[in-house]
Order: C-alpha cells, then structure tokens, then sequence
C-alpha cells in the first residue's frame, strides 16, 4: 500500500512482504468510474496496483484511463469481451500481482481510510475474507455484511455491530467490496460461473465457510455505494434465474433446493434456464467443494439464520 503525496499521484515505497492489487470490474460506468477512482487515490493509502477490467463496455470510459496520467497512478485497463461481473473479477485477479486482493465496483466512493483500513484487518485475519461498511451514496445508515432472507436467495443488509470496531462474523460479504488474500482467493477458486450480475458473492461467502474461511464484517472500513433500481446496461430476463439454480445445484439438497427451484419455475424461460442449468458444470463444481469443505450448509444457517 503506498501513501499518496500530491495530486501528480503516489509515492511508492517499500511496503514489505504485502502487497494490494485493487480490482475494478466496470460495464458503461462512464462518469462513475472515474469518480470512484478519484476516491480511491484521494485515500490516505492506495493500492500498489490499480487493475480495471472493461467488461465489454462501448462509452469510451476506460479509453481515459489509458491516459499518462492514469497510467502515473498505476492504473491499468484490461478489457474483454462482456461476461459478467465474477468473470470480470477473475480476469483481474489473473492479471493482479499482489498478495491481497480487493474487489469494487465502479460505483462508488471510498472514506479516506478505507482501504488503509481493510489492509490492516487483512494482515490481523489473514485466513478472512472481509467485508466494509457500505451506505447509499446520499444516505447515512450503513450495512456491514448481509444474510439470505428467502429461497429467490436475496439478502438483507445487516446494521454494523454496535460498540464494536474489531472485524466480527456475517454471513455474506456483498460483492460492491470485498477484500481477501489471493492464496486465500485461489484455494477458494475464485468467483464461480455465474451470468452477467448477481449472486457471484452469495457464492463466493458459501464457499468460504465451508472451506472454513471466516466471512468478517470491517465496520471502520466505510465507503458509499450507487444503489440503483438497474444498471447503465441491459440485462437478460434469465441471468438470475440461472444464477439461483447455480447455487442451489452446487451448495443445497432437499427441500433447500426444491424452493430455490420453484422459485425459479415462475420466472421468464424457466424451462430453458433449468435445462442449460443442469447441463453445466454444477455437479463438477459440487464435487469440488465438496471436497474442500469442513463445515456444513445448514451448520451455516444454523450459525447465522434461516431464510425459513
């Protein structure tokens, strides 16, 4: 992590073994990226690296970012053709050189310590994946982690934990911004096969459990996100569709599984969803963490709250 200097950008120094590689998945983001990233080098310290992966964008946005200046600070701009947000994720990872990774979206904007912040709480929990404190750009009531509240498998934010300010368990970490150590990301696999947006974290905090990675809430760590009814992009009518049955395939049994399934019944092209569902790779990617696992599915919801 280096401290930032001057507007010109960072002074790197010496940071000793550790190392920030900070990941940026943005589909059309235009002016939020840039101002997202403002936030990020207007922090108290900025990551070494700064990868951006253009996950197939047509605005012209990350065209800037290719510019000297951007280019001083250590960005970098990959791009590829649109697959999504946990493909886009993985894409940086692959291209990212440091030994702790955090991933954010394009929409936001961070408090002056944050990553200093999640740095810290990652060389404290090393063996974590951790999750900030996240309010609406605009509003002040943050959410530090969130739960599953039902089997169309959406979460509800959780208020941070009064009186307390060292890293505690939830029981998600929500995709706008979490922070891990890469051979933590690595033996967890990365983010899964999972369409356009969506679910990718509900996955991904899963995986961690039962592999008996701890998910911790980092209430010091703040910044605000662009919550919003859609995206400056279009979506398809199944992504999420297909996106539940994933999950439900790869990490549920019984009847956990069967109301996952019947949600999805109702949804548009439901018979196609289920079909191209069950001919993936669910049961390979099942066997796997499987494999991998040392606790339970439902010692996790007896851990945190079921959904029923």
């Amino acid at each position: 992590m280096s401290r930032t200097a001057s507007s010109a950008g960072p002074v790197r120094r010496g940071t000793g073994a550790s190392t920030v590689s900070l990941v940026i998945s943005t589909l059309d983001e235009g002016a939020e990226l840039h101002a997202t990233l403002e936030s990020v080098f207007a922090g108290s310290a900025v990551a070494d690296e700064t990868i951006v992966v253009d996950d197939g964008g047509t605005d012209g946005s990350c065209t800037v970012l290719e510019g000297a200046q951007w280019r001083a600070r250590g960005v970098v701009v990959h791009r590829i053709r649109r697959s999504g947000v946990a493909a886009a994720r993985n894409a940086g990872a692959r291209l990212a050189h440091g030994t702790h990774l955090v991933f954010l979206d394009a929409h936001c904007r961070l408090e002056r310590n944050c990553l200093a912040r999640l740095r810290a709480a990652l060389e404290a929990r090393p063996d974590a994946v951790l999750a900030p404190a996240v309010r609406d750009i605009g509003g002040t009531s943050a959410g530090c982690g969130a739960r599953l509240i039902d089997a169309h498998l959406r979460v509800r934010w959780l208020p941070p934990a009064p009186d307390r300010t060292a890293p505690y368990p939830v029981p998600l970490a929500p995709g706008g911004c979490l922070a891990v150590r890469r051979v933590t990301f690595d033996r967890l696999g990365g983010f899964g096969t999972f369409r356009e947006l969506g679910l990718e974290d509900v996955d991904f905090s899963l995986r961690a459990w039962r592999a008996g990675v701890d998910v911790l809430a980092v209430p010091g760590a703040r910044l605000a996100h662009r919550f919003r009814p859609y995206p400056p992009y279009r979506l398809s009518s199944t992504s999420r569709a297909y996106n539940v049955t994933r999950v439900a395939l790869v990490h549920f049994d019984g009847s956990r599984r069967e109301e996952c399934l019947r949600k999805v019944i109702g949804t548009p092209r439901a018979a196609e969803v289920l079909v191209e569902a069950f001919a993936d790779d669910w049961e390979a990617q099942r066997a796997v963490v499987e494999a991998t696992s040392v606790r339970s599915v439902e010692a996790y919801f007896e851990r945190f709250g079921d959904w029923r």
